[in-house]
């Protein structure tokens, strides 16, 4: 019973010492977990604490009155892996403050008032694998900086004041996997300044004011994966510039001054995934610019001056999921502007000058479930234009001047028929002024004025004679009329389009009947090229 009491008491004894000892070794203003991690938080701190536990692995300074990190200011914490500054005051580090810790893996100081470097701050983090120094004021780079750091993998120094780079700082970085330079004033990049940072996969040049990529810039990244250009002052992208980024997957040139892409520039990039040249003031794609690109799921020509998307362009991208058009100057869609595009679910063609869009733009978009067609120039769409799109659930429509009369009497029928199956936008008449701002889904049918009846306006009295045309010395190859198509305008005139397949010439001839006699129009046409092609005839019948 005595023993048991003794045993008892022992125990007690010893958790009251080493929770007093563990009470005793973390500061005042500071928490401490497991003894190895400590949290240090309050603008009453001016200097590291001098009872930091002397095995602490991890260490955060959060918020303090911190203002410079002196000589040794770590010796006793040789054991230290992590040491991180957020939000603090620092202006100095003196070049040994970092003395003594020979394990040091991870260091950021971040949001700090730095703005400048010893050449011998990190010459002893042998071990160093991950260094941040981010949002503080640093100008400069000593070319020497890095040179005992090369085991280096993360090198952040995003949001400083950093405008000119040593071409020499990253020589001893063969290790490097991700570097951030981006949020700073760099105007220029010397060519060889990439050229040891063979390992690298995600580069951040972001935000900063480049004019111009030295050519050969990128030619050692061939591991590189991400390389992000956006927000700087690009007016050009020379030829071969990504020649050799066999491995890139992403692609950012947003917000740029680029005018004009060069032909095949993207030829070798087969791995893309994403890429966006958005807000930039390309006026004209180069035949086939995208044509290697078959592994790009989005794409993104937003806010550029594109009043032409050449038929075909992007026939390529199978792929492709995602095609941001908005914000151009677009004014017309051919029948095989997205041609090869089964893969598609989200177009966008908002904000452009679209007035014309062809029948048969979309049968291709089988995949297709967003469509943003708002803020054009649009009065009527035509016949059947939706109905590949069966598997289409948002259609926007709105802040375009529909006209809402019978030309319009396909699109209404169209919206009554699948507002219940898809999101369909508040599309509202621009005219005639008896209709003026109605929603068309609320629209009656009679409302569209269609007289005289549907049928008729759908099949005109008009007569179309069977063309055979003949071409070469062999007189059986024949080529046949294909289709004409009517229907009624706005003024009350009818249009007639036809298509024809030419290969030498035709003679079009259009008859007006009258009780007593007949006024006929002759025209002639020649196909002055060396192949058959296709024709189109639009006729035009008004009344005064």
């Amino acid at each position: 019973m005595a023993k048991n009491m003794l045993v008892r008491v022992v125990l007690i004894c010893s958790l009251a010492l080493t929770h007093s000892s563990l009470t005793q070794s973390c500061p005042s203003m500071c928490d401490c977990f497991n003894v190895v991690k400590v949290f240090c938080s309050n603008y009453r701190i001016m200097q590291i604490p001098a009872d930091i536990p002397t095995n602490v692995t991890e260490l955060m300074f959060l918020e303090t009155s911190i203002e410079m990190l002196n000589n040794a200011s770590f010796i006793r914490h040789n054991s230290l892996k992590k040491l991180i500054f957020a939000r603090n005051f620092i202006n100095n580090i003196s070049k040994n403050a970092f003395h003594g810790l020979p394990h040091l893996t991870d260091l950021q100081i971040t949001a700090s008032l730095l703005t400048e470097l010893e050449p011998e701050t990190f010459s002893e983090l042998r071990e160093l694998q991950k260094l941040t120094i981010t949002h503080n004021e640093i100008k400069d780079l000593p070319c020497s900086l890095f040179d005992k750091n090369t085991k280096l993998e993360v090198l952040a120094l995003q949001g400083n004041n950093i405008s000119q780079i040593c071409s020499t700082v990253f020589s001893q970085l063969g290790n490097l996997r991700e570097l951030n330079l981006g949020s700073n004033d760099i105007t220029k990049l010397s060519f060889d300044l990439l050229k040891p940072l063979q390992s690298l996969i995600i580069l951040k040049l972001n935000n900063n004011h480049i004019t111009q990529l030295p050519p050969g810039i990128f030619d050692n990244l061939r591991k590189l994966t991400d390389l992000l250009l956006h927000g700087n002052q690009l007016s050009r992208i020379p030829r071969f510039i990504f020649e050799n980024l066999i491995s890139l997957k992403t692609l950012n040139l947003i917000s740029n001054s680029i005018k004009q892409l060069q032909p095949r520039v993207f030829s070798t990039l087969h791995n893309l995934i994403w890429l966006s040249i958005e807000r930039n003031q390309i006026y004209d794609l180069p035949d086939r610019i995208f044509d290697e690109l078959q592994n790009v799921i989005s794409l993104s020509l937003s806010d550029n001056q594109l009043k032409v998307i050449p038929e075909g362009i992007f026939s390529n991208l199978a792929k492709l999921k995602t095609l941001f058009l908005s914000g151009n100057q677009i004014e017309k869609l051919q029948s095989k502007t997205f041609h090869g595009l089964q893969s598609l679910t989200h177009l966008y063609l908002d904000n452009n000058q679209l007035g014309v869009i062809d029948g048969s733009t979309f049968e291709n978009l089988t995949s297709l479930m967003v469509l943003s067609l708002h803020h054009n120039n649009l009065t009527m769409l035509p016949e059947g234009i939706f109905d590949p799109l069966y598997n289409l659930i948002s259609l926007i429509l709105h802040s375009n001047p529909w006209w809402c009369d019978c030309q319009l009497i396909h699109m209404f029928s169209w919206i009554h028929e699948n507002q219940d199956l898809m999101q369909l936008s508040e599309t509202v008449c621009a005219g005639p002024q008896r209709l003026q701002g109605k929603l068309i889904k609320l629209l009656k049918r009679r409302e569209l004025h269609c007289t005289p009846p549907l049928n008729d306006l759908q099949m005109p009295s008009f007569r179309s004679m069977e063309a055979v045309l003949t071409y070469g010395s062999d007189s059986d190859k024949k080529v046949i009329l294909r289709t004409c198509k009517a229907y009624i305008t706005r003024s009350g005139g009818l249009n007639l389009n036809c298509e024809l397949y030419v290969c030498s010439h035709i003679n079009i001839h259009v008859s007006i009947l009258k009780e007593s006699n007949t006024n006929t129009y002759n025209h002639s046409y020649i196909n002055e090229g060396s192949r058959c092609s296709t024709t189109k005839l639009t006729f035009t019948i008004t009344s005064t």
